[in-house]
């Protein structure tokens, strides 16, 4: 479970990051803009509109490709997270496949265990009425049969 929770918090802090920069990169490209309309103040007659946009326009391209370089980075630290978790799963699952098939082997080596040890007690049952006189026996059967 440990594991679990230290995938989250790195999912966690790798979200915030990502935040982080588009905060950056959001915030870096509108002063940009501002700071080139501040810097041709004196020439603004001959700065248009359409410059300014253009320019504009430059800054939050690259700002979205920053972007979407950060969110590459952070799906290819997710997929590696998975991939270690998804590792781990295999292991454990290795591990209660093997413990299962010992437990199986000792059951069925008991159970054998259980089966001769009858099997031994049965024959020494039968050992012991074999040695008895033949009237006892007679009469138990006279008795089954008077019973019937």
């Amino acid at each position: 479970m440990s594991k679990l929770k230290d995938i989250q918090t790195k999912v966690e802090s790798s979200i915030e990051q990502g935040i982080n920069k588009i905060e950056e990169y959001y915030s870096n490209v509108s002063g940009k803009t501002f700071d080139v309309v501040e810097t041709f103040e004196e020439k603004a007659k001959s700065i248009t509109t359409d410059d300014v946009r253009v320019k504009h326009n430059e800054k939050v391209a690259s700002a979205f490709e920053n972007v979407r370089e950060l969110n590459k980075s952070a799906s290819e630290f997710v997929n590696k997270l998975l991939a270690k978790l998804q590792k781990d799963v295999d292991d454990v699952v290795e591990e209660v496949k093997e413990a299962v098939e010992e437990a199986a082997e000792e059951a069925k080596e008991t159970v054998a265990e259980i089966a001769e040890e009858v099997k031994e007690a049965v024959a020494t049952e039968e050992a012991e009425e074999a040695k008895k006189p033949a009237a006892k026996k007679t009469t138990r059967r006279t008795r089954k049969k008077e019973e019937a």
